[in-house]
């Protein structure tokens, strides 16, 4: 486990490192798109991880229980791998001229294949997961994460410009391959068995995806709705709002937003499983339970807009130095203590899951995502339809978890359980 915390640490540094990096590869509108296409393809990749997620467990339970089936998760990843890229090639076909000026067919096309690829990436870790083989599932993070960072080193350094940046986007699912390829089991691993039929493997792997996805919209995927709703306005500072984020332009947001969260977010989601162990333990005082790490959460928020407000321009001068990535104080805290309300949205959908409302934990995370997207397309200028988006989307959110965990369980007497 420790190759794997380590592994993971450098996942999140790299991922820094690129997004740093890829600011002097190219103009600011360029970079917009860059961020946006980098949300699109993880929000994406997002939804993908239910597969993962689905494989762990059926291959975990396999290997305790010794139950086993027909059933593949590799073949459930092939359909699911073929899905993504004709919906992502549909979807592109449609409405990536929204997100990229120039080429929106190559965008489309790596997009596609990419979650393609990304799918059986999302097998393989879920399979090396089930059999405890954390070595080799730290390898695999690792070497997704280096490649990427050596490719956005390439491209900084040849000057290679924003179609080389949508190749560092997804030249990081590739990686099974490699590790597959350098597996003396490789065989082992393509046959590894799984407890349950095809027909449960998939459905509940689509559920899994319905959860995972639904997070990773708003959390990962909402770069991309600030630069479709707004698109129009470019790099032009003065087309964007008025008063103190006159100045803002679509990529300082967007960068903004990312810097911002990173902080309570990152920390939040690791801790989930602590956060869902918690809520458990207090089932029969679960509100009592939520105050805590919401009021911490919360104060977090307070604390962290502040230094935004102090520290954060100074910050932003010296890490990218452009003018067109600038962004006032004043609006890095209200996005850092917006970030707060998301960290609350986490903490709730945990005690949804505690509890076993896994529906009402996915339609928190949709009403989150909806209401969110919704205000970015209003007549609102940028920066207020951004801050108000992050606000008003994790807080309807995390209202409907609330009203979920208020209603009695249903207990059934044969088998003394509660749903």
């Amino acid at each position: 486990m420790r190759s794997l915390s380590l592994a993971t640490v450098f996942a999140a540094a790299s991922g820094f490192i690129v997004i740093w990096l890829a600011s002097f590869t190219v103009d600011a509108a360029s970079y917009a798109e860059f961020q946006a296409y980098w949300g699109l393809f993880f929000a994406l990749t997002g939804a993908i991880d239910g597969v993962m997620q689905e494989t762990t467990r059926a291959v975990a339970d396999s290997r305790e229980t010794g139950r086993t089936s027909k059933a593949s998760p590799w073949r459930l990843g092939a359909v699911v791998a073929l899905v993504a890229a004709v919906v992502a090639g549909v979807g592109g076909a449609l409405g990536m001229d929204r997100i990229m000026a120039d080429p929106p067919a190559a965008a489309t096309g790596l997009l596609a294949a990419g979650l393609a690829s990304y799918t059986l990436q999302a097998v393989l870790s879920g399979v090396l997961s089930g059999l405890k083989l954390w070595g080799r599932y730290a390898t695999l993070v690792a070497l997704d994460s280096g490649v990427r960072l050596l490719a956005v080193v390439a491209a900084w350094a040849l000057g290679l410009g924003g179609g080389a940046l949508l190749w560092v986007t997804v030249i990081g699912t590739v990686s099974w391959l490699v590790v597959l390829g350098t597996d003396p089991h490789a065989r082992e691993r393509l046959s590894t068995p799984v407890d349950v039929d095809a027909r449960r493997l998939t459905r509940r792997a689509l559920s899994a995806m319905v959860a995972t996805g639904a997070s990773a919209a708003l959390i990962t995927g909402f770069p991309v709705f600030v630069q479709a709703s707004f698109k129009d306005a470019g790099a032009a500072a003065h087309a964007v709002g008025s008063g103190e984020g006159a100045s803002v332009t679509v990529a300082g947001i967007i960068l903004a937003v990312t810097l911002t969260r990173a902080p309570i977010l990152v920390p939040l989601q690791r801790f989930q499983s602590a956060l869902i162990v918690r809520f458990v333990a207090h089932r029969a005082t679960l509100y009592r339970a939520l105050g805590t790490p919401l009021a911490a959460t919360l104060a977090l928020g307070v604390v962290g807009a502040l230094a935004a407000w102090a520290l954060g321009p100074w910050i932003l001068e010296v890490a990218f130095g452009k003018e067109e990535l600038m962004v006032p104080g004043g609006v890095l805290a209200i996005l850092t203590f917006a970030s707060a309300f998301t960290g609350c949205l986490v903490i709730t959908g945990a005690a949804t899951l505690a509890v076993e409302r896994h529906g009402s934990y996915v339609a928190g995370w949709v009403t989150a995502s909806v209401v969110a997207f919704a205000v970015l397309f209003t007549p609102l200028a940028l920066v207020p339809a951004v801050c108000t988006a992050l606000v008003a989307g994790p807080t309807a959110g995390a209202a409907v978890h609330l009203v979920a965990l208020g209603r009695r369980p249903a207990h059934h007497p044969a088998t003394g359980t509660m749903t």
